[in-house]
């Protein structure tokens, strides 16, 4: 028996694919180009920067962390030749000031914990000043002892509220 969202996520895949016109796409992207941004459901990379399907690799995850998305970012360069890469944060985000004590203690909260190692483990990867965030994890693809040195990986941030995209770090 489906969920109301299982339903209607199969309903909209049957429309999806009775039009679908992508058949023979290759996996490398024929932009050569990566973003990584956050899974935060207010952002939509490919209407908000202006690609089709198969042009752009897009890794998402919470923060648009470049840490967490650096095994991807590495596969993509090294294995699928892409050459650019762009993090891009977003104003508003909801990991954005927020103290990684209190994720872990809503997290303890929820699992009907009063301790965990595993919780207090779990990196969560917070941060509180997002210009200075997004330079850091820049630095962190650049630096990182996999990356390639011919790949250009630059600095963004997104307003959520306007839909603009700011080049923060070049």
């Amino acid at each position: 028996m489906s969920t109301p969202f299982e339903s209607q996520v199969l309903e909209a895949n049957a429309k999806y694919a009775s039009t679908y016109k992508h058949s023979g796409l290759e996996c490398p992207p024929l932009l050569k180009a990566v973003i990584v941004t956050c899974m935060d459901c207010r952002l939509d990379p490919k209407s908000a920067y202006g690609f089709e399907l198969g042009e752009v690799t897009t890794i998402r995850n919470a923060g648009a962390s470049g840490r967490d998305a650096a095994r991807s970012v590495l596969l993509v360069t090294h294995v699928l030749g892409a050459q650019e890469v762009l993090l891009i944060k977003h104003t508003r985000c909801g990991l954005l000031g927020v103290p990684e004590d209190v994720v872990h203690g809503v997290m303890k909260k929820n699992l009907g914990l009063a301790e965990s190692k595993e919780v207090g483990n779990f990196e969560v990867l917070t941060f509180f000043d997002l210009e200075k965030s997004t330079k850091e994890e820049v630095e962190y693809l650049r630096n990182h002892p996999l990356a390639w040195k011919k790949v250009r990986v630059t600095g963004w941030t997104h307003d959520t509220d306007t839909g603009v995209l700011k080049k923060v770090v070049e």
